[in-house]
């Protein structure tokens, strides 16, 4: 299924009626897949809680959508659109310094045995 949305999505463009959908559906899947990579670096990551988050928070986004859409109120999209991004970069920040942290006490650890030999 995913590869004919891929498919007709390059090959044919995406309609503008439902890029909206799709485009908060995406962002809404990053959110939890970084969700995902930060709770695995914190040794806390549980598959069932990540394939539910997964699939309710692109199910979630895609009904703001439709019914900020439904009720005239478009700022539902933006308001969903700047929730999923703060997340996902939060979440890329919490990745980077936890990747920082091992880096350098890796360096740490190689400089300390360098110097007592």
């Amino acid at each position: 299924m995913g590869f004919l949305v891929a498919h007709f999505a390059l090959r044919e463009g995406v309609p503008l009626p439902v890029a909206e959908y799709l485009s908060l559906a995406v962002l809404a899947g990053l959110d939890s897949v970084f969700g995902g990579i930060r709770s695995g670096v914190e040794r806390r990551f549980r598959s069932d809680v990540f394939l539910s988050g997964f699939l309710v928070n692109m199910v979630l986004a895609v009904a703001m959508v439709y019914l900020g859409s439904v009720i005239g109120v478009s700022d539902l999209y933006l308001a969903a659109v700047v929730t999923f991004g703060w997340r996902i970069f939060t979440n890329l920040s919490v990745i980077r310094r936890d990747w920082l942290e091992r880096h350098s006490e890796k360096h740490a650890e190689r400089a300390s045995t360098r110097g007592s030999q």
